[in-house]
């Protein structure tokens, strides 16, 4: 914590000191306690504690009583002092937007801020706010009314951006020179800059024409004279105010020669982060995450998607560091006897603001030369480098895939990939300088389990195709954000399934990835994936499953009825097209459409899916030698009769393409859904199957007869249906079930053919639909016989397939999910296996098959007590894996001590304990447990102030927070609780989070109420009581 003592003046010279009587020896201790008291800490607990005010040869005394009143006086003045001048201002503000003619005019003395050891140096953040870095006055006053988007009278070209870091201090310097062509008459000059995060010295900007010939330098320049300059603090811009026009067709150079920034370990913009070597040191390093809207916390800038530029970027630093950039060095040199260090980087491509990225380091790497003399590098900390080489072979072959699918090669010369121990999300794809938290770029074969070397694999499959999708063609404004991320996760199985075919990700993504999103979007609170974005906080809100999931779901439909060769010539079109521009969702639409031969107006069928939310669901009834198919909207909370299709400008309604096939003709057939009913042939008496390897974001109902044809069919030969369509079958019962759409005994009798079952995805399906059931009656009676069934289901699956080690990924996944499941029922044999291979690592250190690791530490601490406990986090702190330390730290959740529960959840605060990257993980793991549940949504009603204030700014902490702890809520009481919590104090960029579990909550109430009794009833019938 930082802490700025100051003396209180008193009479010109005297000051306030406090101390034992007059002896000055005890004032430091007396000052350290009074400063612990202010904060509520500690008292003044010394009886002989007094105050002598300075000044001549005689004292003034005054006693401990006196003391306190003069302290609470004190404290209540300036309380009082603070309020009055939060309101002045506050007041101030909309006082200068009515009345043009006032103008307050503030000036900061120059001040000097030091910092405490990082990380997390919380009031070094407020501090910062209120200092500024220079004594200039800075003017708040009228001001024109700005818009979220900037006017675009005024767009860059070139940015030269020179940075001085400092990784002891936690600051830096910088200039930049911005190049800008003058589309429009205007004497307002409008940036981005984050105020007082990012203090710009106003004295020094200056604005100038770039007459022909002219070259960038000020020298002998006639700079346009500025009559004020102010900041919006809600937009975060910085406005100049010029007192001659910049006129349209000519270029400026806005040059604002210097600019100070502060390195908080806030995991956003330019920020501090740190490891510890293997002899225990700690090394700080620099990391960068700017995306969406934090390039305006490193640097001013026009801090818009649209407004590429190219960018020069050199950065000066202690010699003892590596400097990474977007592109390779230009130049380097040294200074000061080689103690700093300036590196200028070549000019980069056209490109966002938001891909800008930085990373000062003492990381090595491991490399490879790709064709056209490409370098490929994976950085880690230097102890860490062995487990970048799974990486660096990855991403060998996925470079070259991408290449080869869009023919054409990354521009940009080299790319980095960096695996930095602190990163709010999981990766992101800075064109040339891709950064990762570790667990998402670093595997260890010896103790990486399959599960994080699919990940891995995944993210930095994403990744990469970024560089094509995202980095060369970028979507115009965020409520395209889908076009990036949609993109990036669709081509990342293409590329995982050309690297790895026997793993069968084209199925996995189906259970892992479609079904829970489409959850989320049957929710009345739920969004477009192309939604309207009203300020900058919306910006955030929108990385969510929507964007990245329903996004990918999407495209692997339009995929499904282009095809494999059209959706691919429409992607490389469209990339070509428009490589180094920005492009919107209409405009991709027309690519795929020219790509079709105009056969399909793909704009037309496509905007039904991405400008309204939800999806539906195709009922089909038989009629006559037809089945008739009819479309509505899909909703888990299905309480109102008629929907209100006000809200959407397509009524709900969506161009359908619905695959099907029948039981004696396995052809897969397409029929179109225009926005209304359809009908198609019988060809048997057989049953119909829609929706074929489940390609279609849509779900399917029939009518009773045909769910038990279905069900029929899959215990007698369940392999002649695919494994998506196993699972889609289970997935759609057990939603429909709970949307009241289907009968929750017929759901649960198409579960009893699991017995047979031994692929991976239909099991994930009937877990995950489930896990909901599961955390429903957590509290009601008819737990006991549910958690019997299941493992009734899982027993002779799991004594079939065993604990092998060895296999293939869906193999090794389903061993792991059923051994977990099973020790999670009370199966006999996965309880001992687990308890057995616990002991043997506790004690004899025993190294753990790496697939069932996580299982094996989580049934150790759930059946042990605070040794195994405590065992387990020193384990998680002395790994040098990351993904090993990931299983401890989700382990410890585990645990059925309620007082270590709490423990645990307390420890999110302490950066020393939980690093705040892993923050959201830790909180998530606390959902795998009914005891955990109960423990996490106390905690987070408790602490909500607290950690609205710590992890509000973060992109997705609170929101993931609020959607875990709340999941499984179904009682008025709580609900009223949260719906009172979230109006009083609604939790920072996350309005959209705090609605979804609001509204999934009711629902849940409303499931209860209809659906608790049937299920309770067939668990009666169907499992034997053990009394």
């Amino acid at each position: 914590m930082y802490i700025m003592e100051k003396k209180v003046e008193q009479n010109g010279n005297h000051f306030l000191s406090i101390g034992n009587g007059s002896a000055k020896s005890k004032e430091n201790e007396a000052r350290a306690s009074m400063t612990k008291s202010t904060s509520g800490l500690s008292n003044l607990k010394q009886k002989e504690t007094i105050v002598t005010i300075s000044g001549g040869d005689k004292g003034c005394y005054f006693s401990r009583v006196q003391v306190g009143v003069f302290v609470f006086a004190l404290l209540l003045t300036l309380s009082a002092v603070i309020v009055l001048v939060v309101c002045f201002s506050d007041s101030n503000r909309h006082f200068h937007r009515l009345n043009p003619t006032v103008e307050n005019v503030c000036k900061c003395a120059d001040s000097q801020v030091s910092y405490v050891t990082h990380p997390e140096n919380t009031v070094a953040l407020h501090t910062a706010l209120a200092v500024r870095s220079t004594s200039e006055p800075f003017t708040i006053s009228d001001q024109p009314e700005i818009g979220i988007r900037l006017p675009g009278d005024v767009i860059p070209v070139h940015y030269d951006i020179d940075l001085d870091v400092s990784i002891d201090n936690e600051n830096y310097t910088g200039s930049v020179k911005i190049l800008t062509n003058c589309l429009k008459d205007t004497s307002l000059l409008i940036l981005h800059v984050k105020p007082y995060i990012l203090n710009v010295n106003e004295a020094e900007v200056y604005i100038y024409p770039l007459k022909k010939g002219d070259t960038n330098n000020t020298n002998n320049k006639s700079f346009i004279p500025v009559t004020r300059q102010f900041m919006d603090f809600d937009k975060e811009i910085h406005a100049i105010e010029l007192k001659e026009p910049m006129m349209k067709g000519i270029q400026y150079i806005i040059y604002i020669k210097d600019f100070q920034g502060f390195l908080f370990a806030d995991l956003k913009g330019m920020y501090m982060s740190s490891y510890k070597n293997k002899n225990g040191d700690t090394r700080n390093l620099i990391a960068s995450q700017l995306q969406s809207t934090d390039a305006r916390k490193v640097f001013p800038c026009f801090d818009e998607p649209d407004m590429k530029a190219t960018f020069s970027v050199s950065i000066t630093h202690s010699s003892e560091y590596t400097a990474l950039c977007n592109m390779p060095v230009e130049s380097e040199k040294c200074f000061d006897d080689c103690s700093r260090t300036r590196v200028q980087f070549q000019t980069t491509p056209l490109m966002s603001t938001y891909l800008l990225a930085f990373v000062v380091s003492d990381f090595d790497y491991s490399e490879t030369i790709l064709e056209n003399n490409y370098t490929l590098r994976i950085w880690s900390q230097p102890d860490l480098i062995n487990q970048t080489y799974y990486a660096l072979d990855f991403a060998t072959k996925t470079y070259a895939y991408f290449t080869d699918y869009f023919q054409m090669p990354d521009v940009v010369p080299k790319a980095d990939h960096v695996a930095v121990p602190d990163f709010s999300g999981g990766a992101m794809e800075n064109w040339g300088l891709v950064i990762y938290r570790e667990t998402a770029l670093l595997y260890d074969p010896e103790v990486s389990s399959s599960s994080n070397k699919y990940m891995v694999t995944l993210i930095i499959a994403h990744e990469i195709a970024h560089t094509w999708f995202g980095n060369m063609v970028t979507m115009k404004w965020w409520d395209d954000l889908w076009l990036n991320e949609g993109f990036a996760s669709t081509l990342m199985y293409f590329a995982m399934d050309n690297a790895y075919p026997e793993w069968n990700v084209l199925d996995i993504v189906v259970a892992e990835d479609m079904f829970p999103v489409m959850v989320k979007d049957a929710l009345e609170t739920s969004h477009p994936v192309s939604p309207n974005i009203n300020h900058p906080d919306e910006i955030a809100e929108s990385f969510d499953q929507i964007s990245y999931n329903k996004g990918m779901a999407l495209l692997r439909m339009l995929e499904t009825f282009l095809g494999k060769d059209g959706f691919r010539k429409g992607l490389q079109s469209y990339v070509m097209k428009y490589k180094f521009d920005n492009a919107e969702m209409s405009e991709l639409w027309e690519t795929f459409t020219e790509a079709t031969n105009s056969s399909l107006k793909i704009c037309e069928i496509m905007d039904t899916w991405t400008r309204q939310m939800g999806y539906p669901v195709i009922n089909i009834k038989a009629d006559g030698d037809y089945y008739i198919l009819e479309q509505t909207r899909f909703l888990i909370n299905a309480q109102k009769d008629k929907q209100d299709i006000e809200d959407s400008d397509y009524g709900y309604k969506w161009y359908v393409p619905f695959t099907y096939m029948m039981e004696d003709d396995v052809t897969l057939r397409l029929h179109w859904l225009k926005m209304g009913p359809g009908k198609i042939k019988k060809t048997s008496g057989g049953w119909i199957l829609g929706n074929v390897n489940y390609g279609g974001f849509y779900r399917v109902n029939y009518e009773l007869e045909m769910w038990q044809r279905l069900a029929k069919q899959l215990y007698k030969n369940h392999t002649v249906i695919s494994p998506p369509n196993r699972a889609g079958l289970i997935g759609d019962a057990f939603n429909l079930a709970r949307a009241s759409m289907l009968d929750y005994g017929l759901a649960l009798n198409l579960t009893t053919y699991l017995r047979n079952e031994e692929n991976y995805v239909p099991w994930k399906a009937f877990l995950d639909c489930f896990e909901f059931i599961r955390g429903m009656l957590s509290k009601e009676s008819a737990y006991v016989a549910l958690e019997k069934y299941i493992g009734e289901l899982v027993a002779p699956v799991f004594a079939k397939i065993g604990t092998d080690d060895h296999g293939t990924l869906p193999e090794m996944y389903l061993r792991r999910l059923l051994l977990k499941t099973g020790c999670d029922t009370g199966v006999k044999a996965a309880v001992q296996y687990a308890k057995d291979q616990f002991r043997a690592w506790m004690i004899n250190g025993t190294r753990l098959p790496t697939d069932f690791s996580q299982v094996i530490y989580a049934v150790g601490v759930r059946e042990g007590s605070v040794d195994e406990w405590d065992y387990v986090w020193i384990k998680s702190q002395e790994t040098n894996s990351p993904s090993e330390r990931e299983m401890l730290l989700e382990a410890l959740a585990h645990t059925q001590k309620p007082w270590l529960l709490w423990r645990y959840a307390n420890w999110i605060f302490d950066v020393n304990k939980i690093k705040m990257q892993d923050v959201r993980l830790v909180m998530s793991y606390f959902s795998n447990t009914p005891l955990g549940r109960m423990i996490a949504l106390h905690f987070l009603m408790t602490r909500w102030d607290d950690l609205n204030e710590k992890f509000g700014d973060d992109t997705f902490i609170i929101r993931e927070m609020i959607g875990e702890v709340t999941a499984y809520v179904n009682t008025e009481f709580v609900l009223n609780q949260l719906e009172h919590l979230f109006t009083e104090k609604p939790p920072k960029g996350a309005k959209k989070g705090a609605d979804s579990a609001i509204a999934l909550i009711r629902a849940n109430i409303g499931w209860m109420d209809k659906n608790y009794a049937s299920i309770a009833s067939w668990l009666d019938q169907h499992v034997e009581s053990s009394f």
